[in-house]
Order: C-alpha cells, then structure tokens, then sequence
C-alpha cells in the first residue's frame, strides 16, 4: 500500500511541475495542449487536486 501512495504522491507532484512549466517551449506539443490538458483534468479527478 505504502507503493500505492508514494506513486500518487510522486504523480501528484509531476502534474504540478509541469503545470508551471511556460508554453511555447515546444510547438508540437503546444498544438495538442487541449489533449493534454483533458488527460490532465482526468487524472486529477481520479486523483484528487492538490490545487
């Protein structure tokens, strides 16, 4: 269980750095940025939002 909770916390934590990343670093992945942020939105609903 201890697994469990350390990969949500770890997950948690990736979501949030790359939140606070700036756009514009790459354009590709700029152009699929509402895929991204529906995956994102996904995750923190099954995750819980630490916002």
């Amino acid at each position: 269980m201890h697994d469990n909770f350390h990969l949500h916390g770890r997950t948690i934590d990736l979501i949030d750095r790359i939140h606070d990343l700036s756009a514009g670093c790459d354009p590709d992945f700029d152009a699929e940025l509402d895929d991204l942020e529906r995956e994102f939105a996904e995750l923190r609903l099954r995750f819980g939002n630490r916002e």
